[in-house]
């Protein structure tokens, strides 16, 4: 049994499991992957310390710490996904279904939930600014409408890599 054949049949054998949509990835794609994601979670845990370190030492401009954290994970995701996609490792070797469901989900979440922000009747919600201060509301509107583009972000970005791999077969 040749080694293509081999990994041929060790993907078989896990995509076959019922309800299965796991990525398979190939070594090169798991370093690089997992080197961007510790490179995200460094430039997350400095945004979030820098924001703590500002909202304690000189100017709280958020009513809460968390909702601006919320943004700054979203910034990263993105951050995130351009990464793996400009080295070729957004979409696994089993295709991009699981990176459009992600995708569909967080594009489908965004508009839910940014309807719900937009719509509401009660006036003291639609409050950008209180005090000087950034609303938890308006931080979790900029949250959904990050999540929103973090989705058609990445569903550009599988289109692009997808055409990347075509003009690579074609050759």
């Amino acid at each position: 049994m040749s080694l293509k054949s081999f990994d041929k049949f060790c993907e078989n054998l896990i995509l076959k499991e019922p309800g299965s949509d796991k990525i398979i990835l190939d070594e090169r794609q798991k370093l690089i992957r997992s080197k961007i994601l510790t490179e995200t979670l460094v430039i997350f845990s400095g945004l979030s310390f820098i924001n703590c370190f500002i909202m304690d030492m000189f100017y709280q401009w958020a009513e809460t710490y968390a909702a601006p954290l919320l943004v700054f994970m979203f910034i990263c995701a993105c951050y995130y996904n351009i990464r793996c996609a400009a080295k070729g490792c957004l979409v696994g070797i089993n295709g991009e279904r699981s990176a459009k469901f992600s995708a569909g989900y967080c594009i489908f979440m965004g508009i839910m939930m940014s309807v719900k922000y937009a719509f509401t009747g009660d006036e003291e919600q639609r409050v950008l600014f209180a005090d000087g201060k950034l609303t938890d509301n308006f931080c979790f509107l900029m949250v959904w409408i990050l999540a929103i583009a973090c989705g058609v972000l990445t569903f550009i970005l599988i289109k692009h890599s997808r055409k990347d791999k075509g003009e690579d077969d074609e050759q």
